[in-house]
């Protein structure tokens, strides 16, 4: 079975270029009528989304009907790293700071958690969605389509973001009877409303 994962529509966090993660921010005016532009790129029997209301109203204005809220699919908790700025971050706690949080390892942003708990937590809905054979579409974060790949590539996340995952597309995932994810498509383009 296939499952489309695709990334809230924009915040004005995100233009200010502030980490969001666990804080609750709505899409910005400009993020909901893009989202309102565009559909998911398959009709898909079971519809998911982060309980985050960013994700929520992505979900409603793409007309994805009924989600079903599942906390996995919440983006990273950066703890108290969020609502600031990258720079900030690292004048406050080094320069490596964010790259070692971002990492596949055991390192957790103060009062956050790990890059590795988050890879536990969507394996874990993989599986769970994987019981059923009907496709899915999930409305989600960017940290987690980063993790989604990883799970797919084993891409070590020590280095920079692969070139060819792009997180502003749908990452569509073909999971196996046990959960196991591999690459269906990369960068899948959404469709017009």
């Amino acid at each position: 079975m296939r499952i489309a994962l695709l990334r809230h529509g924009p915040t004005d966090w995100n233009a200010q270029h502030l980490i969001q993660g666990h804080t609750d921010i709505p899409l910005s005016e400009e993020g909901l009528r893009k989202m309102q532009g565009l559909r998911a790129p398959f009709a898909a029997a079971r519809i998911f989304s982060s309980p985050l209301l960013r994700a929520q109203q992505t979900a409603k204005a793409m007309r994805l009907e009924n989600p079903v809220l599942d906390a996995r699919l919440m983006e990273q908790h950066w703890g108290r790293w969020e609502g600031m700025r990258l720079q900030a971050i690292t004048d406050r706690h080094g320069k490596d700071a964010f790259l070692c949080a971002g990492r596949k390892e055991q390192f957790r942003p103060p009062g956050g958690e790990s890059t590795s708990e988050l890879m536990a937590r969507l394996g874990a809905f993989l599986i769970d969605v994987a019981r059923e054979d009907s496709d899915a579409v999930a409305v989600t974060h960017m940290g987690v389509l980063r993790a989604a790949y990883t799970l797919a590539t084993g891409w070590n996340m020590a280095t920079p973001m692969p070139p060819d995952l792009d997180t502003g597309k749908i990452l569509v995932l073909e999971l196996g009877a046990d959960g196991k994810p591999g690459i269906h498509a990369l960068n899948m383009e959404f469709s017009a409303a």
